[in-house]
């Protein structure tokens, strides 16, 4: 079963779960995508598509820690373990999350790792979380 961005999009607005900083900037991201599909502004030329092209996690015939463990990569410098972990807490079950910092300034290196317990976890937060806007960067998630 896919989830679509205007179900995480209901999710968020319901207010079922502890409301984050960014919780207004996730919706009006994915009721943009919903209406406009993910762009990427950092090209020279202008927009352009995002393609998801990573493989997925479940699909590849690997150790069972590699259909759960997601990298997420174009992080907002100033987003936190927490709000990574309710994020990505919002598709599914997490066994662990790490955002990785700089070990001598403490400063988030922009990229992380969600650790689902079910892969069709991991998967639902490839198709739904990767291309995501974030502030004014465009997450990846693999």
């Amino acid at each position: 079963m896919a989830v679509r961005l205007c179900d995480v999009a209901s999710l968020l607005r319901s207010g079922s779960w502890a409301a984050e900083p960014w919780t207004g900037q996730v919706i009006a991201a994915m009721e943009t995508q919903l209406s406009n599909g993910p762009t990427c502004n950092n090209t020279a030329n202008g927009p352009t598509t995002i393609n998801n092209n990573c493989s997925s996690p479940v699909d590849s015939g690997n150790t069972e820690d590699s259909k759960t463990n997601l990298i997420v990569n174009y992080l907002p410098q100033n987003m936190t373990q927490e709000e990574l972990k309710s994020l990505f807490g919002s598709i599914g079950e997490i066994e662990s999350c790490k955002l990785v910092r700089d070990k001598i300034t403490g400063q988030s290196l922009g990229y992380g790792f969600v650790n689902y317990i079910d892969p069709k976890d991991a998967e639902k937060a490839i198709n739904t979380l990767n291309g995501l806007r974030l502030q004014t960067k465009t997450i990846k998630v693999c």
